[in-house]
């Protein structure tokens, strides 16, 4: 089957071409999101406050 490209329109192969690109990026940032790791604050305290102390 061939392609009909119309003088007025865009060519359907250069829309094809424009989604699988933007699929593959979607997919790439996907993965690099999921597979980076968060930085991990070094340890943190946790402060109980005193019933003794008055402010």
């Amino acid at each position: 089957m061939r392609w009909k490209i119309s003088h007025g329109g865009h060519d359907p192969r250069q829309i094809d071409l424009l989604a699988v690109i933007a699929l593959l990026v979607l997919i790439v940032a996907g993965f690099v999101y999921m597979t980076h790791d968060s930085i991990v604050p070094p340890t943190t305290a946790f402060i109980v406050p005193s019933q003794s102390v008055r402010w």
